[in-house]
């Protein structure tokens, strides 16, 4: 039995189900209370859905069924009219297809201070019980019969009022793709594997008295593509049908129809169950999101939990869109880009813009949206992780068909072998994560390691490096301050272990895992080389070989953003540190640039790039363009986003593999942006004092919770962000 089919028919019980719900209630209970009588009936049932009695004839025990989502209400209603009307019940067994666990002991306690014990068995129960008997699997199988497969044989699974798609053929052709590129093996081309989910897409309500023709088939494509080129769209679909045939499909030859074979429908309906759960535990997610975000505003109410709660799918898949659309215009125009937070921002004001909410706390909508999205893609659960890694590639590739059916062709440009160059704004969040003890979640290592098994080499210059060791200095220095006398930025390196919830004093222990006090740099070198096979090389002559022109002009805009930067921060404006800043970006960028000149190939092919997420380099980037036209070189920029789509469908495709792509993360520009309270360190430190004498372990876990909710909290009312990797070079200030 496939639990998640039958957890999906859980969930889709709707009142109208009752008599199901009470027929599989009664099967699971029979196995244990073999004496249970249902009482239920339509004039009232005195509280009780049903009732067992013991051998005497009196109810010491009563069982109810019931479908209520407000379930504690259901159980106190019930709990008063057994009191008034049975006193005699002791125990209440409470069926529920609702989501209870650990939510109920309060309730739990409540009751058995009046007398009556609470026994809940609840969804959980309920999927870790079917094949206990063959009675209860029976009553499970039955269930799923009436109410799963209907569903998933239905146009319900497919028309999801959050996609931005607005043809049904077009979301039936996004939910195939993704369940393609799950099912077929990384090897598999992409051209093949998008037409092959097409196909299937378009016969999904077939059987073999219910037929599709071939016309029949190409119209249901060519209306889930309509931007696509017609005559090579259709090659490819018969090419589909043609591979897809006798296993998959039968072929009706004489009338040229075609339908899903059996055990293809069914297995289908399986993999569509396996989405909607991992859909349902997205919605779950996004809900408890939102209720942690509205406790702390004043003015919220229950509609506005409702509101965002479908809000913030809806621009979720928007921003899935527009990342899948901006990786297939740069693979296809040669012109990359990136996407960061201020697009997110767009996207949901547009939303608020053509959805405009009931509330009374509008304000704070763009601010929770951000705030509740930044922590889906940077906290996800593996479930939850899944379905949004489905649903960012299905965009893609569904990007990519409505511009060229030959995808596979489409991708070979993009660059299989060769060097990345990372700067500070990068590296930093790269040792941050060594504060993880789970290495599963280290999602910059997976980025790099990704990067190594695809063939791509690492590299950092003797500045970057320096930059590194500044940044430590300068985040030891706060760290030892007292609490709420630091005044400024809190440094990345320094909040991220405040974060842990470790106590100050152990800071200075854990950046000697990096670095020691007499070669600082060489040392940082060395454990970037050991660790992710990073090489240090400097490219300082390669810097100044490039036009004196372009270098005069790289090296004025990066003056004028680290000096501006530093006024707008109210910082004090040290002309030495701020020369040394600019050199060490100056060379990094010119330097990719000029090891560029020997190769002749399109932008998206070059062998050298240089990985960043400092805004202010792609400004620079763009400035250049505008003063040096035609003779600007092309621009050496990679984005975090494209560097993924790149190993996720580029030629290194087969080497990252499925394991490997399901362990990257999915859109690291926008992932890492947070909202940093600027009194972190009293917070943590309030805390430690707060709950001094307590094990170790237990002031780190509330330190992390603490620090959790203050970040949230200010977030979502609109705090101003210390860290925003929009700015992501103000990290490096010394």
């Amino acid at each position: 039995m496939n639990i998640n089919l039958f957890r999906l028919a859980l969930e889709r019980l709707r009142p109208s189900d009752w008599e199901h719900f009470e027929h599989l209630c009664s099967d699971f209970l029979v196995a244990e209370f073999g004496s249970l009588r249902t009482m239920a009936h339509p004039s009232g049932d005195g509280g009780r859905d049903s009732e067992l009695f013991s051998s005497e004839s009196q109810a010491l025990i009563a069982a109810q069924y019931s479908l209520a989502k407000d379930w504690r209400s259901k159980v106190r209603q019930t709990a008063k009219r057994l009191a008034e009307e049975h006193p005699e019940v002791r125990i209440l067994v409470y069926m529920s297809n609702q989501q209870i666990g650990g939510q109920v002991d309060d309730l739990k306690k409540e009751l058995l201070q009046n007398g009556l014990m609470l026994d809940q068995r609840d969804q959980n129960w309920f999927l870790e019980r079917p094949l206990t008997g063959a009675v209860r699997e029976s009553a499970a199988y039955e269930l799923i019969d009436r109410i799963a497969k209907p569903y998933l044989s239905s146009e319900g699974v497919i028309d999801k009022p959050t996609s931005p798609l607005t043809s049904g053929e077009a979301r039936a052709a996004l939910v195939y793709l993704g369940l393609q590129w799950q099912d077929d093996i990384a090897e598999k081309g992409l051209t093949k594997l998008s037409f092959d989910a097409l196909v299937r897409a378009a016969l999904r309500r077939t059987h073999s008295d219910c037929r599709m023709s071939r016309h029949q088939i190409h119209e249901a494509v060519l209306s889930a593509l309509p931007t696509a080129e017609q005559e090579p769209t259709l090659r490819q679909v018969d090419r589909a049908i043609a591979r897809l045939t006798k296993r998959f499909i039968r072929h009706w030859q004489k009338e040229d129809e075609f339908c899903l074979a059996y055990e293809e429908r069914q297995r289908i309906l399986t993999r569509l169950a396996d989405k909607e759960t991992e859909e349902s535990d997205f919605y779950s997610t996004v809900a408890r999101h939102c209720d942690v975000c509205l406790a702390d505003i004043q003015g919220s109410q229950e509609r506005d939990v409702d509101d965002l709660a479908a809000r913030i799918p809806r621009v979720l898949e928007h921003l899935l869109l527009r990342r899948g659309e901006a990786f297939v215009s740069a693979v296809l125009t040669n012109n990359l880009d990136r996407l960061g937070v201020k697009e997110l921002g767009d996207i949901i004001f547009a939303d608020i813009t053509s959805h405009p909410p009931d509330s009374g706390i509008v304000q704070y909508y763009p601010t929770i949206v951000t705030t509740a999205i930044q922590t889906l893609l940077g906290e996800a659960s593996s479930s939850t992780y899944t379905y949004l890694r489905r649903l960012a590639n299905s965009y893609t590739l569904l990007s990519f068909l409505n511009q060229t059916p030959d995808v596979q062709s489409a991708t070979r440009k993009l660059f299989s072998h060769g060097t990345v160059w990372v700067d500070t704004t990068v590296l930093l969040p790269l040792i941050a994560e060594h504060l993880e003890e789970d290495e599963k979640l280290r999602r910059f290592t997976e980025v790099f390691s990704s990067c190594r098994n695809a063939g791509i080499e690492l590299r950092v210059t003797s500045g970057i490096l320096q930059e590194v060791d500044a940044h430590m200095n300068l985040a030891l220095t706060s760290s030892q301050f007292q609490p709420g006398s630091w005044r400024g930025r809190i440094p990345y390196l320094y909040y991220q272990f405040l974060h842990t919830g470790r106590p100050p004093a152990e800071f200075r222990k854990w950046l000697s895992l990096f670095r020691g006090s007499e070669r600082p740099v060489d040392d940082l070198a060395q454990f970037l080389h050991d660790v992710f096979g990073m090489k240090r090389q400097d490219i300082g002559e390669e810097a100044r070989r490039v036009p004196d022109e372009l270098r005069w002009a790289t090296d004025r805009l990066w003056t004028e953003a680290h000096t501006s930067r530093r006024r707008r921060n109210a910082q004090q404006i040290d002309e030495a540190t701020t020369r040394k800043l600019v050199q060490h970006d100056v060379e990094t960028y010119l330097g990719v640039v000029a090891l560029r000149q020997a190769e002749d190939v399109t932008e998206l092919g070059y062998r050298h790039w240089l990985l960043t997420l400092d805004r202010t380099a792609w400004e620079i980037r763009d400035r250049l363009k505008n003063e040096f036209r035609n003779e600007t070189p092309q621009s050496p920029l990679l984005s975090l986003s494209f560097l993924l789509n790149n190993m996720t469908f580029g030629p290194s495709r087969s080497q990252v593999g499925k394991e490997g792509e399901l362990a990257l993360p999915l859109i690291l520009d926008i992932e890492m942006s947070e909202s940093l309270p600027y009194d972190i360190i009293k917070i943590a430190a309030q805390v430690r004092h707060d709950n001094e004498g307590l094990p170790e372990y237990v002031i780190r876990r509330k330190v992390r919770d603490e620090i959790d909710r203050a970040r949230r909290r200010r977030g979502c009312v609109g705090y101003s962000s210390m860290f925003d990797p929009e700015e992501m070079g103000q990290l490096v200030e010394e």
